[in-house]
């Protein structure tokens, strides 16, 4: 009897794989908007958003001149990761996911040489589970480290600072915690850093529902002053020459000009 019932249930699953539950491995990524941006020897990197549902490889690896004409594509052996905060260290690429605390090291060409786990103790309730306090909230580059933002999950004006080796493990330089009041739910969703500004520039959403870039200080001191921006952007990153530029959903990266005064 019980091994005619598992005939009848091994034959039931057949039947409904046949019937329209396959797994859809297509790629469709044409669609997709892009993710955040970072300036890397006269181009932009960025990535897509995955907005499909399918299984598979479905994120690439967007090298973008200064028309916003992309010159390469190339594929990543990713699915699932949604937006990707990114960064470089002036050889290579670095990505922050935002649900996970891992971050990935690729090279321009789109090779994933890590990703690893930003673990904290205060960031898990305990060592098995997966549940994070800390979610991403942006990544750069400055004073030879990986600088990593997160923000804390019940408040979006809590924010922790993370300077990160990476030469082979993780090694924590300096972890801060700080406090922007002027943000709202959303907060902070990009970053990058300016280093002949020796600035932070950061893209959030105000208490009035704008979108603004705000600056912090190298020793992340905020002088109370931003820039509104389009509703729209997505990203940030720092040309060679301390230019602005904001990535766009539809594929356009523009720069930005602080307004004088």
């Amino acid at each position: 009897m019980k091994n005619q019932l598992l005939t009848v249930l091994l034959t039931l699953l057949i039947l409904s794989c046949q019937n329209g539950l396959e797994v859809d491995t297509s790629k469709h990524t044409a669609t997709d908007p892009i993710a955040d941006i970072t300036y890397l020897k006269g181009y932009f990197y960025t990535t897509n958003l995955d907005l499909s549902t399918n299984s598979g490889p479905q994120i690439n690896l967007y090298k973008i001149d200064s028309t916003s004409f992309p010159v390469n594509r190339f594929d990543l052996e990713l699915n699932g990761q949604g937006y990707l905060a990114s960064a470089n260290d002036g050889i290579n690429l670095y990505f922050q996911p935002r649900y996970t605390d891992y971050i990935l090291k690729i090279s321009p060409v789109g090779d994933i040489f890590w990703f690893k786990s930003d673990y904290f103790p205060e960031n898990t309730a305990d060592t098995t589970t997966t549940f994070m306090y800390w979610g991403g909230r942006g990544i750069t580059w400055a004073d030879n480290n990986l600088v990593v933002l997160y923000r804390h999950k019940d408040d979006s004006t809590l924010y922790r600072w993370r300077y990160l080796t990476v030469d082979n493990d993780f090694s924590t330089v300096k972890d801060t915690v700080v406090i922007w009041e002027h943000l709202n739910n959303s907060g902070v969703f990009a970053l990058d850093y300016d280093p002949d500004k020796m600035e932070f520039l950061l893209l959030g959403t105000d208490r009035t529902n704008n979108n603004i870039l705000f600056t912090v200080s190298s020793k992340l001191e905020y002088d109370n002053s931003y820039y509104e921006i389009p509703d729209s952007a997505l990203g940030i990153t720092v040309d060679d020459n301390s230019k602005i530029y904001l990535s766009l959903p539809d594929r356009k990266i523009e720069e930005f000009t602080r307004p004088e005064g």
